[in-house]
């Protein structure tokens, strides 16, 4: 019986200690068809030279796993996960725990180390169901546009491929953060002439490799500089933002996401916030036919804050 790609699944849990899988995912995810999890084994082929026109077979070589999670709706219920895996910490309050209880703002930001946190992800194919531990959320690519839903695609790096048992997926009512709940300020100030936006969070995830008596890799560190890029589409209606370009000044840049209602007064929201950005492009074109610029950035630790960038999210959700 063939299998459809409607079929597929895709779960994840946190792993309790890094490295050993979790028996159960605790959390899922809706996602694009092709978004997959690849073990792929690499060969060393057999070079020599025998007196005979031909190869002998080749020698296992390693075994190397990656995955996309290709496109995911950006809502507030699931965001946080993957930003923790991708950036690595996260502290945890409650602006007014005594009049809204059910409210949790995470502020989410780089940790400073080359191990970063775990994951155990699932993924049913429907002919079978297989898990994923050690799984580091590698890249996170942002993107959002006039009539579309914040969407964000996921590289991951894991270890090896496990069988695993069959699973039951929850879902809740999708509540994507949309393009009317989207605000972005530049310097402080909201920017109502950008049309798209993108945002790329790279932390350089990579297989460590070692004689382990595996072909599987040891562990997956961040060894790389985060790499924070992006850009914007945007009309003209003023060139001070394109003289810092020339300049070669810096902007601060905050994308704001903000949803419904959680309890009180509180929103489900996100922000993404880099105190420190210098354009790499701001060049004069057009949009639709009106004077505008395909602007490219990338971000800088700021001085005055410390980091590069900051994720602010305010949910339903306890803890991470």
């Amino acid at each position: 019986m063939p299998f459809a790609a409607y079929q597929k699944k895709f779960g994840f849990k946190k792993e309790v200690t890094r490295g050993v899988s979790e028996a159960a995912p605790a959390k899922f995810l809706a996602v694009g068809p092709e978004s997959e999890m690849a073990y792929k084994a690499a060969t060393i082929p057999d070079d020599k030279i025998r007196g005979v026109k031909g190869r002998f077979a080749a020698s296992p070589g390693v075994l190397d796993g990656s995955g996309n999670l290709n496109p995911v709706d950006l809502e507030a219920s699931t965001i946080g996960d993957l930003l923790l895996g991708c950036l690595g910490s996260v502290a945890t309050s409650q602006p007014d725990a005594t009049n809204s209880p059910t409210v949790f703002r995470h502020i989410f930001s780089a940790l400073n180390q080359t191990k970063l946190p775990s994951f155990t992800f699932f993924e049913d194919r429907g002919i079978s169901v297989k898990r994923y531990p050690l799984t580091t959320l590698k890249k996170l690519a942002f993107t959002g546009a006039v009539n579309g839903k914040a969407q964000l695609s996921a590289e991951v790096v894991f270890k090896t491929e496990e069988p695993a048992s069959a699973f039951t997926a929850v879902y809740g009512s999708p509540k994507p953060f949309m393009f009317f709940q989207t605000d972005i300020k530049v310097d402080g100030v909201s920017d109502a002439n950008i049309k798209s936006w993108n945002l790329s969070i790279d932390n350089g995830a990579q297989a460590q490799r070692t004689l382990n008596l595996s072909r599987d890799a040891k562990d997956i560190l961040a060894v790389k500089p985060l790499t924070i890029e992006g850009g914007f589409e945007i009309y003209f209606e003023t060139e001070a933002q394109r003289q810092k370009f020339l300049d070669v000044g810096v902007a601060a840049l905050d994308l704001i996401l903000t949803g419904g209602i959680i309890e009180d007064t509180f929103k489900n929201e996100l922000k993404l916030s880099l105190p420190e950005i210098n354009y790499t492009e701001y060049p004069y074109g057009l949009i639709e036919d009106l004077l505008g610029a395909a602007v490219k950035f990338q971000a800088n630790i700021s001085p005055s804050t410390g980091y590069n960038i900051q994720a602010t999210l305010t949910n339903a959700v306890a803890v991470y």
